[in-house]
């Protein structure tokens, strides 16, 4: 009987996006799966190190040939295309393996800000060499299928959006929050794109009318944000940072956001976006990286440097009822679209499981 592992970087439940992923593709999988596949989990990561990087990527220098030699699979599904380096050579043959991203490429070639170690640098270009010798690649979209193919000389096989991640129901709103707010969600890395967020926020609240002035509060939902942040949110007007936020906190933002502001200065994928729509958030998004796969119409876009039109487009949805409501409705049919049913049919497709048949 044949067995498919997938490999998991992070713990179920954990914060993060790895977890989540990890999560939507057990999920798909057991909706329908070819008759006689035994599906499992290879972990190769340490409950102990929690979220320290370092310490969970020596752990893995040590001991991710023992957890993949105890899983005993047929295939193997490396679920986070950054943990290519650490993959033992024994095995790259049978893995399949989803990239999200190629941020850390993309920052050690100057095409986005981060600074790098020089021990990250060799991890990032042994993950590289990694990936041209794996089973097969596939990509959360095209725009990182394109990134593969002109940054990494990898051929993707596939491009398989995620499914939506379903949210639980909404928490109680903390009544010390502002009533009325524009919404960002995201940590501090700088393609994120947080400090951008907060000047698109000054600039909207320079144009809008008095009666705007006097409400409207931008909410960032994340991390801690870094002194820097800190800083530039004290020179503009009502920013609140909002932290250690829980997924139904996190779906009673979505539904009591004026509009979500998703300025990133790249993406792999943009679930956020997505997640937004599905609760009836309407989204003004920057156009970089697959952020316009993601948004499709749904969304009112410009590029992640244009500040005056990104502020602009958040004002056109709080004046304008009527775009709005249109914004609102496309929005919910866009996340409709992205189904544990379609992500589930992609990836068997991917893995060329014959019906009934062991993998070749």
């Amino acid at each position: 009987m044949p067995r498919l592992a997938l490999i998991r970087s992070a713990p179920p439940g954990a914060p993060g996006s790895m977890a989540a992923y990890a999560d939507l593709v057990a999920r798909a999988l057991a909706l329908d799966p070819p008759p006689g596949v035994r599906i499992g989990f290879c972990d190769a990561f340490d409950p102990r190190a929690g979220g320290d990087l370092w310490r969970q990527h020596f752990w893995r220098l040590r001991h991710f040939r023992g957890a993949l030699r105890r899983a005993s699979a047929d295939a193997y599904h490396l679920l986070d295309g950054s943990m290519s380096a650490f993959l033992p050579r024994a095995v790259r043959e049978r893995t399949w393996i989803t990239v999200h991203d190629l941020i850390p490429v993309r920052q050690m070639r100057g095409a986005l800000p981060g600074a790098q170690s020089l021990p990250a640098r060799m991890i990032v270009r042994r993950g590289v060499r990694a990936l041209r010798e794996c089973r097969s690649v596939c990509a959360d979209s095209e725009a990182t299928r394109g990134d593969l193919m002109r940054l990494a000389d990898v051929r993707a096989a596939a491009v398989i959006p995620p499914a939506l991640r379903p949210l639980p129901p909404p928490a109680p709103m903390d009544e010390s929050l502002p009533k009325r707010f524009v919404l960002h969600v995201g940590h501090n890395a700088p393609y994120k794109n947080r400090a951008g967020a907060i000047e698109v926020f000054r600039r909207l609240c320079e144009r809008s009318d008095g009666s705007e002035r006097g409400a409207l509060h931008l909410v960032l939902a994340g991390p801690p944000p870094t002194l820097e942040l800190r800083k530039r949110a004290a020179a503009a007007p009502r920013v609140v940072f909002l932290e250690r936020v829980s997924d139904a906190d996190l779906s009673a933002l979505y539904r009591a956001a004026a509009l979500l502001l998703f300025p990133s200065l790249y993406e792999g994928f943009g679930m956020p976006v997505l997640e937004a729509m599905s609760l009836g958030c309407p989204v003004v998004c920057s156009n970089a990286g697959a952020l316009p796969e993601a948004a499709g119409a749904a969304a009112l876009t410009a590029a992640a440097d244009d500040l005056d039109a990104l502020a602009g487009h958040c004002g056109a949805v709080l004046r304008d009822t009527a775009l709005r409501e249109r914004l609102v409705a496309a929005g919910r049919r866009r996340a409709a679209e992205f189904t544990l049913e379609r992500m589930a049919r992609q990836l068997w497709d991917w893995y060329g499981f014959p019906r009934g048949a062991r993998p070749s």
